[in-house]
């Protein structure tokens, strides 16, 4: 698969789920895809196996959210993998200042759906973790 058709994968499913698409989410997700825990999260050592787990998961981390905006700053292919750069900015429920945060995501494709993800809050560790740092 050539790269900007998975880049297309990658920038689909994280529109997708900023707009709680979940239908169309679904779509985008291998039958056996893995969500690892992010790394340096409360969630690090997660694993999530299949499509309903990584929903569930996508739903249940929106819950304290009044707002949260996630916006792709830049997508690197590096042919194994897809490094998403991130720009998160989110309002809880309870009220509070604005939070803001950049991160990233590794995203393996496959036959253009999404097999396998892992959260960092370190982007400099996603970067390493894929090669490119």
């Amino acid at each position: 698969m050539s790269w900007p058709l998975r880049s297309a994968v990658v920038r689909t499913l994280i529109e997708r789920a900023a707009a709680d698409d979940y239908d169309g989410l679904l779509a985008l997700l291998d039958p056996e895809v893995v969500w690892f825990g992010t790394r340096g999260g409360l969630d690090e050592n997660q694993v999530l196996r299949g499509p309903q787990a990584v929903i569930r998961y996508m739903r249940e981390i929106q819950e304290p959210w009044q707002r949260l905006d996630v916006e792709v700053e830049r997508i690197i292919d590096t042919g194994d993998a897809v490094v998403a750069l991130l720009r998160e900015i989110g309002e809880t429920r309870q009220g509070g200042p604005e939070m803001q945060d950049h991160t990233a995501m590794i995203f393996k494709v496959r036959e253009e759906k999404i097999v396998e993800m892992t959260g960092y809050l370190d982007r400099d560790e996603a970067l390493r973790a894929a090669g490119v740092a």
